[in-house]
């Protein structure tokens, strides 16, 4: 292995990640544990155009009676995101965050990876309950965003995370490996890849 894939498996194993390579792929699959819930995560590399996406996804799909909803969740919270989107399939009502990155005329380093990784990882984790409430709940679009926005208002997770000072406000995300993972041979998810 060579060039932007290399750094990633380097970056996953100093970090102690249980993943997978998908075969024949620059794809590495894994999972995270969450405060708010187990995540299905995909790492991919494109080596010709210097790229390095994550993904995680969430655990449910969308029904399609709740599509509008959630469409308008999204929209909602890609406003003022800084550093990668939620997507939303409207054939099947999945629903991921990505980051990405594009590395070409530079270095990818550690730092970088890790701020990329943590950047989605925490942002799907601090949106978690709102997309499930709008899956399961009749609660106002609106109101699950202001709940999860207000206070700080217009910031994404990075800000949060930079801004804490009073330590017993500051609510830690532990972005280690998921423990499940040791046992989980096949956890039955029929997507293999990005797409």
């Amino acid at each position: 292995m060579t060039g932007l894939f290399s750094t990633l498996i380097d970056y996953m194993e100093e970090e102690n990640w249980k993943y997978e390579i998908l075969e024949g792929e620059t794809i590495l699959r894994f999972h995270f544990k969450g405060t708010s819930g187990r995540l299905l995560c995909y790492a991919e590399v494109d080596e010709e155009k210097f790229w390095v996406i994550f993904y995680a996804y969430m655990p449910v799909n969308t029904p399609g009676e709740k599509m509008d909803e959630m469409a308008e969740f999204i929209c909602r919270a890609n406003r003022g995101m800084r550093i990668g989107n939620f997507e939303l399939d409207y054939d099947d009502g999945e629903i991921r965050y990505k980051t990405s990155i594009d590395a070409e005329g530079g270095e990818m380093t550690h730092t970088m990876i890790d701020n990329l990784l943590r950047a989605n990882l925490s942002t799907i984790n601090r949106y978690f309950p709102g997309i499930m409430s709008v899956i399961y709940s009749d609660r106002e679009v609106l109101d699950l965003i202001r709940d999860i926005e207000v206070p700080p208002a217009s910031s994404d997770a990075l800000d949060e995370d930079e801004d804490q000072t009073d330590e017993d406000d500051d609510e830690e995300i532990p972005f280690l490996p998921d423990a499940d993972d040791e046992e989980d041979e096949d956890d039955g998810d029929d997507r293999t890849k990005p797409s």
